[in-house]
């Protein structure tokens, strides 16, 4: 069975076997494939001591160390992706039967755990197939972490295992299942852990199994819990220094919606009057539906399921119950707006279910199809997130609500949506209880045969995508010979890269960003640019001064980040900039050129054989300073005078902005209502860490007399927490001593390269 899934697989993507070795599938978002190819090869690269990294890091984001935490850790894909990396150093031919494998994977567990349930090996097929072409997974090709969705039936199939049997070796394989979950995508090992809870105390109370297993069950739980906290301490140490939380605002913004599961993705050639194109903005991934198939198959086993029970306990009792259930139902909807909760709402429909049966003392259903039906009612509310409905006015909060409050790393979850793929697990599980009874109906093999056909088919016309458009990209020979110069450089050389996204071919746009990543297998080195779904603020500074170039500001600040080398691929450069090249060789004193071939440069930054210069640590505050309050400040300036008041306006969200680059002479002035003794200017800037005055000077008045300098910085400046740990980083400038002022004015030296000047919170410390 796993040789036709894997058949499966390749039909489903083709052609991409074809050309797996410089192709990728172009799915929405395609480019994201670049960058999780680079990630899993870092891991493997990190393991071998093939590149300059630790375990932890990945070659984009320099100089930052622990730069997994900006995207998945892929530990656990790694481990399929080395044997194809390792035969032929090719990545993407690794990527691609990667690919094809967690496919072929996620069909064949699926299939193993259909089967299980339901006793049928064809409905357990059909099942596979549903689950894992689903339109979720072809919209998210792209993104292999979210295709990569085995671990799903793999998990619930040895959960099963392990509480029917007991057994340690079972036990040992589920919560191996889970970590390999926990090593492709949190996404998915945060939304497997309330349904599987679910699935699991169900199991346990169906089948009680021996009570000495509960010991092993923790023995292996807490080994797993040891090494589940081991990869992922860096996601959590690193949030007291990066913005990795999402606000409930925004999380909310990505709820699951109802009308999601009416949409395919444009790929999608079988039903496209349910096309639903990519949003331009936020990339909200609106997809859920799961096939006619599999909602006729899951149909037909609840109504042969009510059908069987009404017959078994007759019409009397059949009515009773569904009198009780819409009682309860309607009590917890009741209770839901009310309290305006849907746990509120959860916790009354169990009350009332828990009541009615004890008081009138009917049956429950006690089988796979009742608790992977239940299962799936869990999911959908799990789907429509944090905000699912209001109720006069005001939000009625969702289950997940209080998985993101209460449950650490659910606040780090950005796409709620993408539960999904959880709703369609589940829709085709139950599904396979309904294909398994059509079947089982059938007398003759023949007969079966032709039934498994026809849904075979129906299924494949609805969800075919293929033959898919595929993407060309450099691999193997035809790799730049740029990269393998680069890759005899010294390993600890930090390196940027250009065009970023401004090319006018190969590098535009995200897929230009994310190309980068991908190249860096070639050169093997960190780079001080990169792309993923969240920037640091380093990464940011970077972009804008390689935008800058050849300007001296623009230099200083790849220096201070510790860029070592610069590669311009010059043929794809915008044509306003194609003579940049030309540019940097006419400047001896600050570039030399260490390469050349074609339009393909690179050049060796001036001193870039000594270690950047030192970043700067925060002046302390003078002892004993005192805050002025906000009411006793008047932020002015020439430039948007009629925000500067947001400066003071003890609201962090709001701020003052030049709203365009910096320009020396710019300037922010603070008024003070009476004379002090200053002894501090703090500017709090969150979010917008790096768009600050680095080379300035303060000026200081007092009673109309003419401004005189209390503090000067000539040169550019970075501060170290601006950088590597930015939520902490207060820009702060200490005078050598006390100034009687009541105006401070900061002013603009050489300005930051195409950054504007932020301030979200003025203050003025001063000696009580």
């Amino acid at each position: 069975m796993f040789v036709v899934a894997c058949v499966a697989s390749v039909v489903f993507t083709w052609p991409l076997a074809a050309g797996p070795a410089n192709h990728v599938l172009r799915a929405s978002y395609f480019w994201d494939a670049y960058t999780n190819t680079m990630l899993p090869a870092a891991r493997v690269d990190a393991m071998l001591g093939r590149g300059p990294l630790s375990a932890f890091d990945a070659y984009y984001f320099a100089p930052l160390p622990n730069t997994i935490v900006f995207n998945e850790n892929f530990f656990g894909l790694s481990l399929l992706f080395a044997p194809f990396y390792l035969l032929g150093h090719e990545p993407l031919l690794a990527y691609n039967l990667t690919l094809l494998l967690s496919l072929s994977l996620s069909v064949f567990f699926t299939y193993l755990l259909v089967r299980r349930l339901t006793g049928s090996a064809w409905a357990g097929l059909l099942s596979g197939i549903a689950f894992a072409f689903s339109p979720y997974v072809m919209f998210e090709l792209g993104r292999i972490q979210l295709v990569s969705t085995q671990w799903i039936p793999a998990c619930f199939y040895l959960l099963h295992r392990a509480v029917e049997s007991g057994r340690a070796r079972n036990i040992a394989g589920f919560w191996l299942a889970y970590l390999f979950q926990l090593g492709t995508g949190l996404y998915y090992a945060m939304f497997l852990l309330p349904l599987l809870a679910t699935v699991g105390l169900g199991a346990w109370l169906w089948r009680r199994p021996p009570r000495r297993s509960i010991s092993i069950w923790l023995a292996f739980g807490a080994a797993a819990g040891a090494l589940a906290l081991a990869l992922l301490h860096p996601y959590f140490s690193e949030r007291k220094h990066f913005e990795l939380e999402r606000s409930l605002t925004f999380a909310a913004s990505y709820d699951g919606k109802l009308d999601f599961f009416g949409h395919v993705p444009m790929t999608n050639l079988g039903l496209p009057w349910l096309h639903h194109p990519d949003s331009p903005w936020g990339a909200h991934e609106e997809i859920a539906f799961p096939g006619f198939t599999v909602l006729a198959l899951a149909l037909f086993a609840l109504f042969l399921a009510t059908l069987r029970a009404w017959k078994e306990h007759g019409t009397r009792v059949a009515l009773r119950v569904t009198a009780c259930a819409f009682g309860a139902l309607a009590v917890a909807v009741l209770v839901m707006l009310l309290f305006h909760s849907m746990l509120a709402g959860v916790v009354a429909l169990l009350g009332a279910v828990a009541l009615a049966r004890r008081t009138l003392s009917f049956p429950v259903p006690r089988h796979g199809l009742g608790l992977y039906s239940a299962a799936l009612c869990l999911a959908l509310l799990l789907f429509l997130g944090i905000e699912p409905l209001e109720w006069h006015g005001q939000p009625v909060h969702g289950l997940y609500y209080y998985l993101y409050t209460y449950f650490p790393g659910y606040d780090g979850i950005r796409k709620v949506s993408r539960q999904a793929i959880m709703t369609t697990f589940f829709g085709a599980v139950v599904a396979g209880f309904g294909s398994s009874a059509l079947l089982s109906r059938v007398k003759t093999t023949f007969a079966r045969a032709a039934i498994f056909g026809a849904l075979l088919a129906a299924m494949t016309f609805e969800l075919r995508s293929f033959p898919f458009p595929l993407e060309e990209q450099w691999a193997g020979s035809s790799v730049p010979r740029v990269y393998r110069f680069l890759a005899r450089l010294p390993k600890d050389d930090l390196l940027a890269v250009m065009p970023q996204n401004e090319g006018k071919w190969r590098f535009r746009g995200d897929a230009g960003l994310a190309l980068h990543n991908y190249l860096a297998l070639f050169h093997e080195h960190r780079f001080v640019d990169g792309q993923s779904s969240f920037m640091p603020p380093v990464t940011d500074l970077v972009y804008r001064a390689l935008s800058d170039l050849p300007s001296e500001s623009a230099h200083t600040i790849l220096r201070e980040v510790g860029a070592n080398h610069l590669l311009i691929h010059g043929a794809d450069l915008p044509d306003n900039r194609r003579d940049l090249g030309e540019r940097l060789h006419g400047r001896p004193d600050s570039y030399r050129l260490i390469f050349r071939e074609g339009d393909d440069v690179v050049f060796t930054l001036l001193d870039a054989g000594t270690p950047p210069p030192p970043l700067a640590a925060i002046p302390a505050m003078p002892p004993a300073a005192l805050r002025l309050a906000p009411a006793e400040l008047r932020p002015s300036a020439a430039v948007e005078s009629a925000r500067a008041g947001y400066a003071a306006d003890g609201d962090p969200d709001t701020f003052w902005s030049t709203r365009t680059a910096q320009a020396p002479g710019q300037a922010f002035e603070v008024g003070l209502t009476a004379p002090h003794r200053v002894v501090a200017l703090e500017i709090e800037n969150p979010g917008h860490e790096l768009f600050l005055p680095m080379s300035y000077v303060l000026e200081a008045s007092v009673r109309n007399e003419p401004y005189r300098v209390v503090a000067r910085q000539p040169e550019l400046m970075l501060y170290r927490a601006q950088i590597f740990a930015p939520k902490q980083f207060v820009y702060r400038i200490v005078p050598r001593g006390p100034v009687e002022a009541d105006r401070l004015r900061l002013v603009v030296d050489r300005p930051m390269p195409g950054i504007d000047w932020v301030v979200h919170e003025v203050a003025v410390y001063v000696e009580p």
